[in-house]
């Protein structure tokens, strides 16, 4: 007969949005059981991305629909302000700001939709630029801008988190298999033991793999998709973090030694989570980094893939950058976050939720508490 353990929620998946999810729930007091099926945490789409702080510079324009680029920015900026504050060891700083360039013929729209975004910026003077123009080029009919975005190091900050998951009681089940579930029981199996998990409440947290977790789990299954965008990592291009926001440019963070570059507007459908590089993808990626960062030394050069995953009401509408909380059952929701630095927003949507659901002893209930909704209609 198998072991039983017992927890109030159990979270699927360690990547960010898992950890954060597991850190706000753990904090309101509930017992957090996370279950991973990696050897590790960041096994998916968390390890695998440039490494941005976003502080809503770039979504903000990048997003079609105005209000939905103004809360995908808004978001951005609240994960910003928070991780710096809880987690500054992991923040990668650098001299001066990153740099965002700007075609001349959008500037208008551009500049107000950061405003309305409140997105940080300061136009930089070409003597202001001077100290990096060896190493960027900035076209005629560019604008170049010091922003407010950061490099951080992804697993640092990870097992900081995780560090005070584990202060605070959090199981952390590393390559640990979904074996079924019955009732309140989910049926788990590690490489050492196999068990039952009572539990309240699941958060699936899985990212591109949230369909095969919803099979496992038992649960009503969320029908997501999946893109495929690539990355180039080279020796460090230049002296600050540069990136430009219209399509098919380089966009590049720096971490030490090091930058990762990505490419505006790389998002390809795959039917299935592959880290494949698509080389004629890949070759126009370098291309773009040879024009923006004319010293950059691609010699050293490496390739590699990222998927990360949407959910959308329609299979031919546009990619969406939307955070995603979707209740299943009762005692179940899947979460899709979006971008690693909006993790800590979705979090405190699925903490809300829980909260709703499970409540917590030893609290007294506000009056609307306790008040159903009648006559919704009217």
């Amino acid at each position: 007969m198998n072991s039983t353990l017992l927890c109030d929620v159990v979270v699927v998946g360690a990547g960010f949005a898992g950890l954060m999810c597991a850190d706000r729930l753990s904090r309101l007091g509930y017992t957090v059981t996370i279950v991973e099926k990696a050897p590790a945490a960041l096994a998916g789409t968390s390890s695998r991305n440039e490494g941005w702080l976003h502080a809503g510079t770039y979504h903000a324009l990048s997003v079609r629909d105005r209000r939905e680029a103004a809360a995908v920015a808004k978001r951005c900026r609240f994960g910003w302000e928070e991780i710096q504050r809880r987690f500054s060891e992991c923040v990668e700083a650098e001299k001066g700001k990153a740099v965002a360039i700007l075609p001349e013929a959008k500037l208008a729209e551009s500049l107000s939709r950061w405003e309305e975004a409140r997105v940080g910026h300061v136009r930089l003077s070409a003597s202001q630029f001077g100290h990096i123009a060896e190493h960027v080029r900035v076209g005629a009919d560019e604008a170049a801008f010091a922003v407010d975005d950061l490099g951080i190091n992804t697993p640092m900050l990870a097992a900081s988190l995780i560090a005070e998951l584990r202060n605070r009681g959090v199981r952390i089940l590393l390559g640990a298999r979904i074996l079924g579930r019955s009732d309140d029981l989910l049926h788990v199996a590690t490489a050492d033991e196999a068990f039952d998990l009572a539990h309240r409440f699941i958060v699936c947290a899985a990212g591109f793999e949230t369909e095969r977790a919803c099979a496992d789990l038992e649960i009503p299954p969320v029908q997501v998709r999946l893109w495929r965008s690539h990355l180039v990592t080279a020796p460090k291009v230049a002296p600050v973090s540069v990136f430009g926001v219209a399509p098919q440019q380089a966009a590049m963070i720096n971490h030490g030694a090091w930058s990762i570059i990505g490419f505006n507007e790389d998002a390809t459908l795959v039917d299935r989570p592959t880290f494949d590089v698509d080389p004629v993808i890949a070759d126009r990626l370098e291309e773009a980094v040879r024009w923006r960062f004319p010293k950059a030394d691609l010699s050293a050069a490496r390739r590699t893939a990222c998927v990360k995953v949407d959910y959308a009401v329609h299979e031919n509408s546009v990619r969406s950058l939307n955070v995603r909380m979707l209740p299943v059952l009762d005692n179940a929701v899947v979460v899709l976050p979006g971008k690693m630095t909006e993790a800590p927003y979705s979090a405190n949507v699925v903490a809300s939720h829980v909260f709703e659901m499970l409540g917590q002893g030893g609290v007294t209930a506000r009056p609307i508490d306790t008040y159903e909704l009648t006559n919704q209609g009217s």
